[in-house]
């Protein structure tokens, strides 16, 4: 193991004592990087100690992500480590079992290959309490694969930040890329460069294309930032609809000089960034183009859906028959690049925000060669870090938590400590920060080394909202026995929308009482993003109160699109007919413009088929053996769609030894996620009898330990 910084070279990392309220970083290098590229990094290494951030080089062959997890981990325990980032060929931990702790991969684990159906995440080395099974798989290159354990805590809290610094194939050298890299990271410490330049997009499709939600970001920047982007352009927001093909004024914006953070809201692959739809038309010429286009790709797929599409619409086969033409296939694909943008095309954008946030899909999926967030941090421009997530992601997800702390100097890994989940990753230097608008002696000091429960209380009073939401964060983290109340206390009486979301979440995670004061509070909320996952949660919940408060969101919100769109998904997971009576009643004197309307959609939200014994067919798809192939399907739906009303009949699946044992294995995966349900105990009964009584499969014991786990977890 080489050593640098404050440790002496090859001597025993864990001897020195770091002084008093001194934390360590670690740079995480495997040996030939470090014998190609150590000049660089030890410039590195030597501006971090500059900067007051006790750093070492930890440098060797590695093969075992066990044996890097546990070198960290002492050093946490014995060094005050705050983070480390891997340079370089560092192992990759390839994550099953894990997909709750997920925003939305549900990606079957029995069908697909492990190499899919995993995620690729680095919470195996920032999280020191989650535990970890290795998997019977060979080692894949740098991916090992890990099934999560039925025992592990089913939360992240993450230890330590980290980040990946990884070269992409395709820019040459890799080493050569490394040093380029680490020098302009230097540069960019030494730059004194405040966040006060911001460029946010939209992309086609996101938020259902909704512009109640994308105005609230405007809300919540204004709040994080306060005054910062008052000057003429200095944040702009844009839309897909701006233009149509947005690509090449987005590309004018990456390439601005003084550029600062740049968010994408947008769909995504590890090659792609799908920034526009197909564009509105306004006249014939264009009408026919986009209706050719669309035929073209119909036909490359499968001609017959292009022939059935054409004669719906009364065109013959001239509209598709030169699909396969080169010269045609040529001219879409140039088409189809207007409305994207791919990895080929990075290193001549030459991006120059400091940092991006890919608020999107895959585009910071690092078990890939090139991807997207790795080609934006190595091309020539000035972009440091990439923000990005390593499998699918969901739309109805917080991207703005807590950004106001880097606006205060708060190093990034410190600011993507407290947001991560699975899936979400840094790509570049993460102990990179802004300066401060009073410069390096003013920037804020968020010590997670601090425990002092009165410190946090203090800090709910400062100025910035985004350090009362960190604060909240830490008292939650720290136990406070006042939580719940203070939570309540903190979404009912604060102005800001950011804290209001906080403490929102975590009073989700503790899922007491007071929980449901916020739900039935944040229906009403001014900010769009909580009533949107307010409706959500209050599906997941079940709580029969929420059926009337649904009813009226639904016609008092009607035009944001995602808040109907999660009503009408939520309204389901409660007994139809109740709901019925309800509507009932709430149209039974409405004396509104367009009722009747209203009335019909929400109705069409019910499930009105019924089985042939009267059974609803939600529940007889589930239940029956009749629904063949399918039924095993309508379990797994579950997890994206909990039927509160039936967990009594779902339980008697689990425990009936009657069954086909793979269904109860299902079953207990998806019973699994009604961690909030309000008849969860049902679940928690069931599992605890089938534990006590044994006599199960391996399987089965396993994923039914897993479950208990997750719905008896505190947090």
């Amino acid at each position: 193991m080489c050593m640098a910084g404050f440790f002496p070279l090859h001597a025993h990392p864990f001897v020195p004592v770091p002084d008093a309220g001194k934390t360590t970083f670690a740079i995480v290098v495997d040996s030939a990087t470090y014998a190609n590229c150590r000049t660089a990094i030890d410039l590195y290494a030597q501006t971090l100690e500059g900067e007051g951030l006790r750093t070492l080089v930890l440098c060797e062959a590695w093969h075992s992500p066990d044996t890097l997890r546990s070198r960290l981990k002492r050093l946490h325990d014995e060094a005050a480590l705050e983070g480390c980032v891997f340079v370089g060929d560092i192992p990759i931990a390839m994550i099953t079992k894990a997909q709750h702790l997920t925003s939305a991969f549900k990606m079957d684990e029995r069908k697909f290959p492990l190499y899919e159906c995993s995620v690729p995440s680095d919470r195996f080395y920032d999280d020191f309490d989650l535990k970890f099974t290795p998997l019977d798989e060979p080692a894949n290159g740098l991916l090992h694969y890990y099934a999560m354990a039925p025992d592990s805590p089913q939360y992240i809290g993450c230890d330590i930040y980290s980040a990946r610094i990884k070269p992409q194939p395709s820019n040459g050298d890799p080493y050569e890329q490394i040093s380029k890299y680490l020098q302009k990271v230097v540069r960019e410490h030494r730059a004194n460069n405040e966040l006060d330049q911001f460029v946010s997009y939209t992309g086609h499709g996101s938020y259902s294309n909704s512009l109640t939600a994308w105005r609230s970001e405007q809300q919540t920047m204004n709040e994080q930032f306060g005054d910062r982007f008052s000057r003429t352009l200095s944040a702009k927001y844009l839309r897909y609809s701006m233009e149509p093909y947005m690509k090449y004024s987005l590309i004018r914006e990456l390439r601005r000089k003084n550029l600062d953070l740049m968010v994408f809201h947008e769909h995504g692959d590890y090659y792609r960034q799908y920034l526009s739809g197909s564009p509105a038309t306004e006249d014939e010429e264009g009408h026919i183009e986009q209706i050719r286009i669309y035929l073209h790709d119909l036909y490359r797929r499968n001609p017959n859906d292009a022939r059935e599409a054409a004669e719906k619409w009364g065109f013959d086969e001239t509209w598709y028959a030169d699909a396969d033409r080169p010269e045609v296939v040529a001219a879409d694909s140039l088409l189809d690049l207007r409305l994207g943008i791919i990895n080929e095309e990075i290193d001549s954008i030459r991006p120059n925000a400091r940092m991006v946030i890919f608020d999107a899909c895959y585009n910071g999926d690092f078990r890939h060669g090139d991807y997207i967030a790795g080609k934006y941090i190595f091309s020539d421009g000035d972009c440091c870090i990439a923000w990005a997530n390593s499998v699918n992601v969901l739309q109805d997800k917080s991207a703005f938590d807590l950004l106001g702390l880097l606006g205060q100097g708060v190093r990034i890994g410190i600011w993507a400590k407290h947001i991560n989940i699975l899936e979400s990753h840094i790509s570049g230097d993460p102990t990179l920060f802004f300066h401060s608008p009073g410069g390096v002696g003013d920037r804020l000091n968020c010590d997670d080394t601090v425990t002092d429960c009165n410190y946090w209380l203090a800090m709910l009073e400062h100025a910035v909202p985004d350090v009362q939401s960190l604060a909240l964060i830490r008292l939650y983290e720290e136990d406070y026995p006042g939580m719940g109340k203070l939570l309540l206390d903190k979404f009912l009486g604060s102005p800001y929308a950011v804290v209001r979301h906080t403490a929102f979440r975590l009073a989700e995670s503790l899922n007491g009482p007071e929980f449901k004061k916020i739900l039935m509070a944040a229906v009403h909320d001014s900010f769009e993003f909580i009533r949107r996952i307010a409706v959500t949660r209050m599906g997941r919940v079940g709580d029969e109160d929420f059926i009337p408060l649904l009813i009226d969101a639904y016609i008092d919100d009607h035009h944001s699109a995602r808040v109907i769109f999660q009503i009408s998904q939520s309204l389901e997971c409660f007994d139809r007919d109740k709901v019925r009576a309800a509507i009932e009643k709430r149209f039974a004197q409405a004396d509104f413009c367009n009722a009747e309307n209203y009335k019909a959609l929400l109705l069409e939200c019910l499930d009105d088929e019924t089985a042939p014994d009267g059974t609803p067919s939600d529940l007889y798809n589930i239940t029956s053996s009749e629904s063949g192939g399918w039924r095993k399907h309508y379990i797994t739906y579950l997890k994206n769609r909990p039927l509160n009303q039936f967990v009594r009949q779902f339980t008697e699946i689990l425990c009936d030894e009657q069954e086909d044992e793979s269904v109860r294995v299902l079953m207990a995966e998806s019973l699994a996620w009604f961690n909030l349900s309000c008849n969860k105990q049902l679940i928690i009964d069931a599992c605890a009898q089938l534990l006590d009584k044994g006599g199960m499969s391996e399987e089965l014991t396993r994923e039914v330990r897993r479950a208990h786990s997750r719905l008896t977890s505190k947090k």
